[in-house]
């Protein structure tokens, strides 16, 4: 990796290709970004809706400033890597954030990087957050110190748009939003309207159903695939836990 603003994204066996897709997509926008897929090996790595190319193998990242990991069904076996989870340990005092969605923050959890402080991630995924001595949050972003965490692929953009506005400011994020509108990404390419008008509903009947659902109040984000769309809502809480985080990146 080079000179500029260095990320990582974590690939791994089962890794979620839409969430991959989602920070590849917006994060990739940020001016002088070097963005790379990691991984343990050199290769690809098959998860549901695609594959992922490992540009770089852990060896080679030591210094990133930014660290994401998607989620997917191989969270768990990931959280059980010990090279996955000593390169996280390694990498933690160096990068500036570190970012995951939906059950890539079981990962963080297993790696020590929450502390055991809550976090976000995916309603399936509560149990295995409080075996690595996390609790889920029940917010779909959480922005805690310089650690971003959010519960599904839909919310993987609010993630990586969460983090262009703390790297570059509200200006980037309307640069980037518009290109994204433009482009008809991330998580519209080639999807039938119909398919973008039932994505919220999608999402929202396993959490029903689970009993997690909890009404849209002021100030909160739609739950809706559109997430390039909508403005990003400062979270005073949330800009709150980050001042008061001991994890502060100076």
């Amino acid at each position: 990796m080079n000179d500029a603003m260095q990320i990582a994204l974590v690939v791994y066996p089962g890794v979620l290709n839409e969430e991959c897709e989602a920070f590849l997509s917006v994060l990739s926008l940020m001016r002088g970004a070097d963005l790379r897929t990691v991984g343990a090996r050199a290769g690809s790595y098959g998860g549901p809706g695609g594959r992922q190319h490992v540009d770089l193998v852990f060896s080679q990242v030591t210094s990133p400033d930014v660290v994401v990991v998607p989620g997917g069904l191989g969270c768990e076996r990931a959280a059980d890597d010990p090279e996955l989870r000593r390169w996280l340990q390694d990498v933690e005092d160096v990068a500036k954030f570190v970012v995951s969605s939906s059950t890539g923050s079981v990962v963080l959890a297993a790696a020590g990087l929450l502390h055991g402080h809550a976090a976000a991630t995916h309603w399936l995924a509560h149990d295995l957050l409080r075996r690595y001595g996390s609790e889920h949050s029940g917010e779909r972003l959480v922005v805690d110190g310089n650690v971003v965490t959010s519960e599904g692929r839909l919310s993987a953009v609010d993630a990586a748009f969460a983090l262009v506005h703390r790297i570059e400011g509200p200006q980037a994020v309307e640069r980037i939003r518009a290109t994204l509108i433009e482009r008809g990404e991330p998580l519209l390419r080639n999807r039938p309207w119909w398919f973008r008008a039932l994505a919220p509903v999608v999402e929202w009947l396993p959490r029903r159903a689970a009993g997690t659902t909890k009404p849209v109040g002021p100030g909160q984000p739609a739950v809706t695939p559109l997430s390039v769309m909508i403005e990003l809502v400062p979270n005073e809480a949330a800009e709150r836990r980050r001042g008061d985080s001991k994890r502060r990146r100076r």
